[in-house]
């Protein structure tokens, strides 16, 4: 329309990227009509790994409409061995145990509150700062012990997962990070613990993921869980059902995953799966999700923005349903691919604004 072709122009553009969207869309819709149903990890903790307790959860899982795909053991030397529970809380545990204090990177925010709490700067304090395994073996003593000379100090956030704490009782200021998770991994690597675990599946429309965490599962404190969940029924039973104490916020009898990107990251550590081979992880690569990504978002659990919302991946996932998630996935390739078929399509007229995403 007119001499100089604006309009046909702007239509170019214009329909190149909503060719892009609807593409993209399609290629979601297409992929959530065969979407996978959910699946989650759920493991008897060692304290609670025993016949008596597998059969009861087995049991109460299958009431609620969860099926059993796949179960095991591993035993304590195997999880020491191969790491497996330091996969499992990932950047927690590699902060706690594999990680230098001198490589953490600190913001602003979090050096200023080093040193309102503890009167001197990180760099002055890096000397006197040990990681975890050679503050076991300076101090001689085990996690347990640790971990009430790390609570009994005064902690600090540094970070989301991030916790410093000069100890208390010493002689001298030792400060560790995470010196929580000595005693929790303790429990898992001794030579006559066992985990055993369950790959479940169920379908969102008949237990949501929500359902299944707090109703099916119950909350992380038995005390608060819900009447008929997993762990209030352990907490009741635990004598009945041979465990040597009862259940705690820390000793709770069993894990699940909290959300299917926690759930594929916990069989590819405990079942030894392939993400690949897993019909999530698959469909999550079929969503146009990179794998180098993905490899990322399993190990470190980043901040990233899915669905509009920033913040850790798995805090976002949390709950959600299977098909949500790769909705979400699939929708984040929508703006690459406009600004793909912009550039490819013809330059807007001199003088015509482009006023945002169409």
């Amino acid at each position: 329309m007119g001499p100089g072709g604006h309009v046909g122009a702007h239509f170019s553009v214009f329909g190149l990227a909503m060719l892009a969207i609807l593409s993209t869309s399609a290629a979601a819709a297409a992929l959530l009509g065969a979407a996978p149903r959910n699946s989650a990890l759920v493991f008897l903790k060692p304290h609670a790994a025993n016949d008596a307790c597998e059969k009861f959860v087995r049991s109460q899982l299958e009431s609620a409409g969860v099926e059993i795909l796949q179960s095991g053991v591993r035993a304590g030397g195997e999880i020491a061995e191969l790491k497996l529970i330091d996969q499992h809380y990932g950047s927690l545990a590699r902060l706690a145990m594999a990680t230098e204090p001198s490589d953490i990177a600190l913001s602003p925010a979090a050096r200023t509150a080093f040193a309102e709490a503890y009167g001197c700067e990180w760099e002055e304090a890096l000397p006197s700062m040990l990681r975890n395994d050679k503050a076991l073996e300076r101090l001689g003593v085990d996690g347990s012990t640790l971990e009430g000379m790390w609570r009994g100090g005064v902690q600090v956030k540094l970070a989301p997962g991030t916790y410093v704490s000069r100890l208390a009782g010493g002689d001298t200021p030792l400060y560790t990070v995470n010196g929580f998770y000595p005693a929790m991994r303790q429990a898992f690597v001794e030579p006559d613990a066992a985990v055993r675990f369950m790959v479940c599946e169920f379908d969102e429309d008949a237990l949501s993921w929500e359902a299944f965490r707090q109703q099916t599962i119950g909350a992380t404190n038995p005390a608060n869980a819900a009447t008929g969940s997993l762990r209030a029924e352990l907490l009741s039973r635990w004598q009945e059902l041979g465990l040597s104490e009862a259940p705690t916020q820390g000793l709770n009898g069993v894990h699940a995953s909290a959300g299917p990107l926690e759930g594929l990251k916990e069989r590819c550590v405990w079942a030894g799966v392939t993400i690949e081979a897993d019909a999530f992880g698959s469909s999550l690569l079929e969503a146009g999700l990179a794998r180098s990504t993905l490899d990322e978002w399993l190990e470190d659990n980043p901040v990233v923005t899915l669905g509009g919302e920033t913040d850790k991946v798995f805090d976002l996932t949390e709950e959600k349903g299977a098909a949500s998630v790769l909705e979400m996935v699939a929708a984040t390739n929508q703006p690459a691919a406009v600004a793909a078929a912009s550039e490819e399509a013809a330059p807007a007229p001199v003088g015509f604004a482009w006023g945002g995403t169409y």
